[in-house]
């Protein structure tokens, strides 16, 4: 069972965004090599102002720099089957272990240059386990094998 998180993700990203965060900050974070790098990295924890960061955090912060914010943007497994990713990249992911799920994920994102909506995208990376990795592959496959519109 996953704690709530204590933040809105939608926030963290505009903070990401924001002067709160330097040109030297935001590129370290773009350039670090796995999730657990984070936690040496001073931007992260100008991210996260005042709170004790973590895996969750640090998954968050790895990723933050891949996608822009919208608060409509439709779901990243439905992105991925519109940008016709192969299932197998998909399915890579889910069936990875940490760290390499994300280390996927973020290759992933960096293909696919697009926005998310940071609050649902965040909780999902903040519980991330096999109940996300497995709502991100259903939403994939609804959206990849989804009858267009008009047609039965």
């Amino acid at each position: 069972m996953s704690m709530d998180m204590p933040f809105d993700c939608g926030r963290v990203r505009a903070r990401f965004d924001s002067d709160a965060l330097n040109n030297g900050d935001r590129a370290a974070l773009r350039h670090a090599a796995k999730p657990s790098d984070m936690e040496l990295l001073p931007g992260l924890y100008r991210l996260f102002p005042g709170l004790d960061t973590g895996e969750p955090h640090h998954r968050i912060a790895y990723l933050l720099p891949y996608a822009r914010h919208d608060a409509n943007a439709k779901p990243l497994g439905a992105q991925l089957a519109a940008a016709k990713i192969s299932e197998t990249r998909v399915l890579l992911v889910a069936r990875s272990d940490s760290p390499t799920d994300i280390e996927q994920l973020r290759r992933l994102l960096r293909q696919l240059d697009t926005a998310l909506d940071w609050k649902a995208f965040g909780k999902l990376l903040w519980d991330w386990d096999e109940f996300s990795k497995r709502k991100l592959v259903k939403d994939y496959y609804l959206a990849k094998f989804s009858p267009a519109k008009g047609a039965e």
